[in-house]
């Protein structure tokens, strides 16, 4: 039976032990190997203190003082162990800063470069409650990178039921919802486009609003393809507005009285609503200026219009002209254009008309 004054040994598993028996003043002993600061010294049962060897080689252990003529000297060497199974383990938290790495508070949150919770301050937390802090000051707080394949970068769940994801396909980021109809809206070169879960065109499937949420207004610089991608179903444009009306006879322009002139434009077909009275003065042909486009038809377009009784001698139906390329409009009969002949001194024309402008 053998006993120890000091720190027993730890078990024999994870030991290696030399045994000698001295000569009168020994002061070496070749073990048969340790590591620096991993081992335990006794001397007839009584452990040494550090100060009372040197074991700096990996082989020799060195007395302060020689030994005695039969005393026993035990070296103890500890080695690393394995678990049946498992080999090359490592630490699992190796800390070499000078200062907290990590901080584990009372109500079991784990802090990384903070040792005060709350997002104002700088590091990350995990809460117990599972939610994940983190707080970056004039750098990107995130990063997520997935490697290889398209797909799937970030998940979204509620009940462990998928509602939504954040994937890539190609070098084309796309976010949306799994619910209902896969409805998901991807990002590309100078392009918002509807697209399915995995990033994949959705071309005619996805609604922008519905009956109960509608968007308000819509801004566009450019135009619309309504019903199809050809050229016909491009709506460039849709504007209202009033134009400047005017009334010239031989070129000369006229008093005007209460004109009225506003119009819609629809692409390139302009609805016009014109009122005017005037005082006639001079002579020549009639003409209503000042459309608000020109006419983009390729020879000269006639449109009726009519004036109040008494305004006009004439018994013919009347039209308004409008020759291409021009904003100016020659009133006119079937036997041709009206001069300041056809008029009574204070006429009134109106007429509503619609003609395609450039």
């Amino acid at each position: 039976m053998s006993g120890y004054i000091g720190t027993q040994p730890v078990p024999q598993a994870t030991q290696t032990r030399d045994t000698f028996t001295a000569t009168s003043g020994q002061t070496s002993f070749a073990t048969s190997g340790y590591t620096p600061n991993y081992l335990d010294v006794f001397l007839n049962g009584v452990k040494l203190a550090a100060a009372d060897y040197t074991a700096s080689n990996g082989s020799d252990v060195v007395l302060a003082v020689g030994a005695t003529t039969g005393d026993i000297l035990e070296v103890v060497a500890y080695t690393t162990f394995e678990i049946s199974g498992v080999t090359g383990l490592t630490p699992s938290i190796t800390d070499n800063g000078n200062a907290t790495a990590i901080t584990i508070d009372s109500s079991e949150r784990v802090l990384v470069g903070k040792t005060t919770t709350g997002l104002g301050n700088k590091g990350a937390e995990l809460d117990p409650e599972g939610q994940l802090k983190a707080t970056s000051n004039g750098v990107v707080t995130m990063y997520l990178n997935r490697q290889t394949s398209d797909g799937t970068i970030a998940e979204f769940r509620k009940d462990n039921t998928t509602v939504g994801s954040i994937g890539v396909s190609g070098s084309e980021l796309f976010i949306g919802s799994t619910s209902g109809t896969d409805s998901y809206l991807g990002f590309g070169s100078d392009i918002l486009k509807p697209v399915t879960s995995t990033g994949a065109a959705r071309s005619g499937a996805i609604n922008l609003g519905n009956a109960n949420a509608k968007w308000k207004d819509l801004y566009l610089s450019g135009g619309v393809y309504l019903g199809g991608t050809g050229a016909a179903n491009y709506l460039s444009d849709y504007e209202t507005g009033t134009w400047t009306l005017g009334v010239t006879i031989g070129g000369s322009a006229q008093t005007l009285s209460g004109p009225v002139a506003t119009y819609t434009k629809v692409g390139n077909t302009v609805s016009i609503r014109m009122r005017v009275g005037f005082s006639k003065s001079g002579s020549g042909v009639v003409n209503i200026t000042g459309l608000p486009f020109a006419s983009s038809f390729g020879s000269t377009v006639s449109v009726p219009i009519g004036c109040q009784v008494g305004s006009v001698t004439s018994t013919a139906a009347l039209f308004a002209n409008i020759d291409s390329a021009t904003t100016i409009v020659h009133l006119a009969d079937q036997a041709g254009d009206l001069t300041d002949a056809d008029f009574a001194s204070t006429a009134y024309v109106f007429s509503s008309f619609t003609y395609q402008a450039g």
